[in-house]
C-alpha cells in the first residue's frame, strides 16, 4: 500500500525530494528511502542524480514514465487506429489504416498483428520495451478472459474471438481487451468531457450503435458485460415480430443502416454522409431517412435520460459530423422535465477518447499500482 502511495504522489506531483514526499504521504522517511530503492531497481522512477548521489536527501526523483510503453487500438468497422502510450498515459505517435476487407477472423487477426509489428518499426522504438497491448472492440466482451463473445456484423466472423490469447502468444505481453465504447466512456471520464462528473452516458455512432454509461462513479457492464447495447432496443410494435441480428436501433441510427436504408430507395450505394448531404439540398427522400434517424435517434436518448437519470449525454462517433445536433436536443426536450433535463453534447475527443481509455484500461491491468481514475470503478 505504501508502496502504492509513493509512487503515485511521484507520479501525480513529481519531481519530487525524499522530504517532500514524506510530508505528502504521511509515510516517514526511512521507509520512503527503502520503496524508492525498490522503484528504482523496478525501472519505475528515477532520481536526477547520479547513483553515487542517490542518498542525498536533496535530490529529486522522477517518474520513468518513458520506461517502457504500449500500444492502444481502437478497432472499428471502417477505420482502425494506433496509438502509442507512455506509463503516464500520453500518446506520443499515431496512426490510422482501413478495416480490412478480409473474409475470416483469422486472416483479420494476422493482419493486424503484421500492422501492430510495422507500427513499432516505424515508431522507432524497440519492440522489447513494448509491455502492454489493449485493444477497443465492437461488440460483447469478456473483459477478464479477453474473450470477443459476441461481435459485430461488421468484422468477419466476429463471435468467440480470443484476442487476448492470440496477441499474448504473438507478442508476449499484457492484453487488455474492452468493448470499444466503454473504452472511450472511460477515455472522457479520464480527459473528456465526462472529467468532473459522477454520472453520465456515451452513445457511440459510428458504422454501428452502442453506448456506455457509469453510475455514482462507477462504470456500469452488467452480468455478461452487455449493458449499453441500446442498438437492440426495440422502438416500434412492429419490431417485436421481426427479431433483427443487427438491432432494430441500429438499424436506423447508424452509419450502416442509413447506407442500407439509402440503397432500399435510391438502388445504388450512398455513404452516410451523402445522404445528410443531399438532405440539406433539399432531397425529400434523403430528408426523410434522415428525420427518421434523428427521431430514432432522440427515443433511445430519451429511453437511457428515463433509465440513467445522467448528468450528461454525449454522443461520438462519424456520423456525429453530419447530425444535427439542435434538432435533436429540441426533440428530446419535448418529453423531459426539470429534474430529467440533460446535457446534450457531441465529443470533442472523438475517436481519441476510445484509444485514450482503452490506454488507461491497458495501463491498469499492466501495472496495478499505478492509479489513473482513482475516485471511480472501473469494474
Amino acid at each position: 500500500m505504501n508502496k502504492e502511495i509513493v509512487l503515485n504522489i511521484i507520479k501525480d506531483l513529481g519531481p519530487l525530494s525524499r522530504s517532500e514526499i514524506a510530508k505528502h504521504s504521511g509515510i516517514t522517511k526511512a521507509t520512503i528511502s527503502e520503496i524508492v530503492k525498490e522503484l528504482i531497481d523496478e525501472n519505475l522512477i528515477y532520481d536526477e542524480k547520479d547513483d553515487a548521489d542517490a542518498s542525498k536527501r536533496g535530490t529529486n526523483l522522477h517518474f520513468s514514465k518513458n520506461a517502457t510503453y504500449g500500444i492502444a487500438i481502437d478497432l472499428g468497422g471502417t477505420s482502425i487506429h494506433l496509438g502509442m502510450f507512455n506509463l503516464a498515459g500520453e500518446c506520443f505517435f499515431e496512426q490510422t489504416v482501413p478495416t480490412y476487407d478480409l473474409e475470416t477472423s483469422h486472416e483479420f487477426l494476422d493482419q493486424m498483428a503484421a500492422d501492430l509489428k510495422h507500427f513499432i518499426q516505424q515508431s522507432g522504438h524497440p519492440i522489447e520495451r513494448l509491455s502492454f497491448i489493449s485493444i477497443a472492440t465492437p461488440g460483447i466482451v469478456d473483459q477478464a478472459a479477453g474473450v470477443v463473445l459476441e461481435g459485430s456484423p461488421n468484422l468477419p466472423e466476429w463471435k468467440d474471438i480470443h484476442l487476448g490469447q492470440y496477441f499474448r502468444d504473438v507478442f508476449q505481453v499484457s492484453v487488455t481487451i474492452e468493448n470499444d465504447v466503454r473504452a472511450a466512456l472511460v477515455g472522457e471520464m479520464y480527459s473528456g468531457a465526462f472529467k468532473d462528473l459522477n454520472s453520465a452516458v456515451l452513445i457511440g455512432i459510428g458504422t454501428g450503435l452502442g453506448s456506455a454509461m457509469f453510475i455514482d462513479g462507477k462504470v456500469i457492464r452488467g452480468s455478461h458485460n452487455a449493458a449499453g447495447e441500446i442498438g437492440y432496443m426495440v422502438v416500434h410494435r412492429d419490431q417485436m415480430y421481426a427479431p433483427s441480428a443487427k438491432g432494430h436501433l441500429e438499424m436506423s441510427c447508424s452509419g450502416s443502416g442509413i447506407e442500407d436504408a439509402a440503397f432500399s430507395l435510391y438502388k445504388r450505394r450512398m455513404s452516410a454522409k451523402e445522404v445528410f448531404q443531399q438532405a440539406k439540398q433539399g432531397d425529400l427522400q434523403a430528408k426523410y431517412l434522415v428525420d427518421k434517424f434523428e427521431d430514432h435517434l432522440s427515443m433511445g436518448i430519451l429511453n437511457m435520460i428515463a433509465l440513467i437519470n445522467p448528468e450528461k449525454i454525449l454522443l461520438m462517433g462519424g456520423v456525429t459530423k453530419s447530425i444535427s445536433l439542435d434538432q435533436i436536443i429540441r426533440k428530446v426536450k419535448l418529453h423531459t422535465t426539470e429534474v430529467t433535463d440533460v446535457s446534450i453534447e457531441i465529443s470533442k475527443l472523438q475517436h481519441h477518447s476510445a484509444l485514450q481509455g482503452i490506454a488507461i484500461l491497458g495501463l491498469n491491468q499492466a501495472y496495478p499500482t499505478l492509479q489513473f481514475l482513482k475516485d471511480k470503478q472501473l469494474y
